[in-house]
């Protein structure tokens, strides 16, 4: 890991904690670099690839929910005081943040506080929940916010606060023609305790989603293919998996690591016939792939409690959000799953076609072509630090 008090030449710090904001940071990370900074900070395989130099083990940053947060408090909390230092070191020209409010509103107070330029890219959801959060924003003339969706640019505006918007990734996918499958994709999520927590309901839907098929279908039954969202996470799933079936895993069911580069990812999507997801990015890559999907969490009990006293938005999942309606079903499931929910779940993944999650994905391949490249947007904002 890269020790800040070594660094002897001026530096842009990156923040990014988890998944979607490695990919997001991985371009920006590369056009930092090609103009001649050096980048550090926190961020994934994607930009480490690109250039930056990391300050932390990458594989400790990624949690979901209060109840995940509070074991690993200690842990999270010298993170942050070495990404704080070397935010606040003068050597730090400017911050770039992605996404991961646990640690970058703290740094957005911080660098407000210190004056310092902050380019803070997904800024927290307020149009969902904590509305307040946007209060620190206001009068912060040195940080710029850019937003993927138009809900954020309108929510923010509400607040008073100017936002840029910008292109998600996803726009830059060019479908390349996948033989059809008839298997099904589980995407139990990008955090370990979350998809551990949530792996066991996804596969007892996936059991009776095949008994289902074979009941209107005639053929070989689906596989079941189970997405580790990174390589970190393909033991951990493939040992919960062989705990559930007592250490013999049947032959339909696999798990595989989803492609590093948002392209290549979204060809492997397209090329399966329905999945179950988590909610986060999972939803949207979904959704623009064209792919008929439902999406599904088990929350520990904090951050369920937490949910319905603080959340305000109607829809969880980002397409249904973007879109302002219930394109894609949606379900929170508590304490134990039973038969009645497993079933409504493969209904819902039965009930949809492949022509209405291409209407939705055209739908949404218009809204988010909208603003700037993440290149522009970070050369634009290093520019400042350009001599003539």
């Amino acid at each position: 890991m890269q020790n800040v008090n070594e660094e002897n030449s001026p530096y842009i710090l990156f923040c990014a904690g988890e998944d979607s904001g490695d990919v997001i940071g991985a371009e920006m990370v590369a056009t930092a670099v090609s103009l001649g900074f050096k980048a550090i900070g926190l961020g994934g395989p994607l930009m480490q690839e690109k250039g930056l130099s990391p300050l932390w083990e990458y594989d400790e940053l990624p949690v979901s929910g209060v109840g995940d947060v509070v074991p690993k408090y200690f842990s999270l909390k010298n993170v942050f005081q070495v990404l704080s230092d070397a935010a606040e070191s003068r050597k730090c020209l400017a911050i770039i943040a992605i996404d991961y409010p646990g640690f970058n509103m703290r740094l957005a107070y911080l660098a407000k506080k210190w004056g310092k330029p902050m380019l803070y890219v997904a800024p927290p959801q307020v149009w969902a929940w904590k509305s307040k959060r946007a209060s620190i924003f206001r009068q912060a003339e040195k940080i710029r916010l850019a937003v993927f969706f138009g809900i954020e640019t309108k929510a923010y505006r509400q607040m008073g606060c100017d936002t840029i918007r910008i292109k998600h990734p996803v726009t830059s996918w060019k479908p390349e023609y996948m033989e059809a499958k008839s298997d099904m994709l589980l995407l139990p999520g990008s955090r370990r305790e979350s998809a551990l927590r949530n792996l066991p309901s996804f596969v007892t839907v996936a059991e009776k989603y095949r008994n289902v098929w074979a009941e209107r279908h005639v053929g070989p039954l689906p596989d079941v293919i189970v997405v580790a969202s990174r390589e970190h996470l393909e033991v951990p799933l493939l040992v919960a998996l062989e705990k559930l079936y007592d250490g013999r895993l049947p032959d339909w069911l696999k798990v595989v690591v989803a492609p590093k580069q948002i392209h290549d990812r979204l060809n492997f999507y397209s090329g399966y016939s329905v999945a179950l997801t988590s909610f986060g990015t999972s939803t949207l890559e979904m959704a623009y792939a064209g792919i008929p999907f439902a999406a599904c969490i088990v929350p520990d009990f904090l951050t369920y409690a937490m949910g319905r006293l603080m959340v305000k938005s109607e829809f969880l999942s980002l397409p249904n959000a973007i879109l302002g309606c219930g394109v894609t079903p949606e379900f929170i499931i508590r304490n134990k799953l039973n038969d009645r929910m497993a079933l409504s779940i493969v209904e819902t993944l039965f009930q949809q076609d492949l022509g209405t999650a291409e209407e939705i994905a055209i739908r949404l391949r218009k809204l988010l072509n909208v603003g700037k490249t993440s290149s522009e947007l970070v050369s634009e904002f290093l520019a400042q630090f350009v001599k003539s």
